[in-house]
């Protein structure tokens, strides 16, 4: 996961090519709450992370280190797992993809869209990453498209 989160502050903080296809608030918001773990009552990491003339080498091992010594609180833990998904769905256009889930229906499950799907430029669509799924009846992935 340390890998994971150095990647996704790294390219909020350089503002990579990547992240400037993402939306403005959120990279608005990804920086302000980095802002409240990373450069709070840091004037050190402060001065180094917020210079735009350092390159992001000089910038990722500052912030490697912050990250590692913030590893141990649960807060930043929780918080920074949250901002990991909202990047990871950015990241990737995703569509029915259910990731380590647990479901349990009683009746059919259908992981797809039903009719003719609108914009198939998805980077991932009917998908199950991890988890189980348990139907009482039919189970189908897919799109079902009327013809």
């Amino acid at each position: 996961m340390l890998e994971k989160a150095l990647n996704y502050i790294v390219s909020i903080v350089t503002e990579n090519e990547e992240v400037k296809k993402f939306p403005e608030d959120f990279v608005t918001a990804s920086m302000q709450w980095i802002r409240s773990w990373f450069l709070k009552d840091d004037p050190v990491t402060t001065s180094i992370i917020e210079n735009t003339s350092l390159p992001a080498t000089v910038k990722e091992p500052v912030l490697k280190a912050k990250l590692e010594s913030l590893q141990g609180n649960e807060q930043f833990q929780k918080e920074l797992a949250e901002h990991l998904l909202g990047f990871e769905q950015h990241r990737a256009r995703l569509k029915n993809v259910v990731t380590d889930a647990d479901i349990d229906a009683k009746g059919n499950v259908h992981i797809g869209d039903k009719g003719t799907s609108s914009g198939e430029n998805y980077d991932e669509k009917n998908i199950i990453k991890g988890g189980t799924i348990k139907s009482g009846g039919d189970f189908r992935l897919g799109d079902d498209e009327n013809s």
